[in-house]
């Protein structure tokens, strides 16, 4: 995704909850949700959208701007460039059992788990359906889609 796309969500109601129970969240949805609880610098109502890297049980590692799954480094082509954490940043740890790490696709200019940690899969409130493409000469991106 791009910054200014615009977006079709589909909102997980009580009922649209369940389609998580039927079918877990997957490597690289892009899901909507409110920041975990331990981040006191985002209002409850604030929303934010990311894509999921990694699922419960999947070991985690970033290190030099490249993210590793399960020892595998991830190829990202989807992400706006390369991130430029700094270099003594180091992240490794397990995703725990009911979350999620998930990552924007903007690394540079991002609050997401590479920051706070894992994603509670209950503070997911929605999943991102379809990109709606802007009317011809008016995106920024054009050239890039």
């Amino acid at each position: 995704m791009l910054p200014n796309d615009l977006i079709l969500v589909l909102i997980l109601t009580n009922y649209g909850k369940a389609s998580y129970y039927v079918r877990r969240p997957a490597i690289h949805d892009i899901v909507i949700f409110r920041a975990p609880a331990q981040q006191p610098e985002f209002m409850e109502e604030e929303i934010f959208i990311k894509r999921i890297v990694a699922r419960a049980g999947d070991s985690v590692e970033v290190h030099h701007g490249s993210l590793y799954v399960n020892g595998i480094a991830q190829n990202e082509d989807f992400i706006a460039e390369r991130p430029t954490y700094p270099l003594n940043l180091i992240v490794r740890l397990t995703v725990p059992r009911g979350h999620v790490y998930v990552l924007g696709d903007n690394r540079n200019n991002s609050n997401d788990s590479h920051s706070w940690g894992p994603l509670p899969v209950k503070n997911i409130v929605g999943r991102f359906v379809m990109r709606c493409h802007k009317p011809s000469g008016t995106s920024p991106h054009e050239d890039k889609r």
